[in-house]
């Protein structure tokens, strides 16, 4: 191999690793700064989509995180007292964003990419959801979440399992006769939570 292929070849290389450095740490690592903005950004525009892509994979993959995440971002969105556009800053600094329905528990954790890069995303943790039933009825209930323009299906047991942050909907009938409409806001502070189902 000539000497001027073997430079050709090591100044190729060079940019490929270059390159691929900086696309690893502008488009997969994702920095402080970046994630604050990516939050302040999903606020502005009430994208739940964009905010739940902030959180880790495993809280991404609880059920029903699509629509707790909407709703988080419209409660940020309609009813904080601090700036939009301070929101993601408060967030990743772990402090609680003023004026919102309830106190939302984040946190900023951080993982290697390709073992040179940080990139830093937020966890939070579900709360079980308890639902007793006072109507004398039994326990022979049909819960159907009807948040986000839903109407669908959901068990006792996919609710004890637990739910992200943000508030959820639902139309429970109980012994076929008393259809009642609850709710509840999870925090993301893991703590449980009763729903009361009463005889209307």
């Amino acid at each position: 191999m000539k000497k001027k292929d073997i430079i050709a070849l090591a100044i190729a290389a060079v940019v490929i690793v270059v390159g691929g450095s900086l696309f690893i740490k502008t488009r997969v690592a994702v920095s402080e700064n970046r994630l604050a903005s990516n939050i302040t950004k999903a606020v502005q525009n009430k994208d739940g989509a964009l905010f739940l892509k902030q959180f880790s994979k495993d809280n991404q993959d609880i059920k029903f995180s699509d629509i707790g995440a909407q709703s988080v971002v419209k409660d940020l969105h309609d009813n904080a007292t601090d700036p939009t556009s301070e929101i993601g800053k408060i967030i990743t600094d772990g402090r609680t964003v003023a004026g919102t329905k309830v106190d939302y528990t984040f946190k900023v954790e951080s993982k290697k990419v390709m073992g040179l890069f940080t990139s830093y995303y937020l966890t939070t943790r579900k709360s079980p959801i308890q639902v007793t039933n006072y109507t004398g009825y039994g326990d022979d209930m049909t819960i159907k979440m009807t948040s986000g323009g839903k109407n669908q299906t959901i068990t006792k047991s996919q609710l004890s399992s637990g739910l992200f942050p943000g508030r959820y909907d639902f139309d429970i009938t109980s012994g076929g006769t008393d259809d009642g409409s609850y709710w509840v806001r999870v925090a993301g502070d893991g703590g449980p939570i009763e729903l009361s189902v009463t005889e209307y």
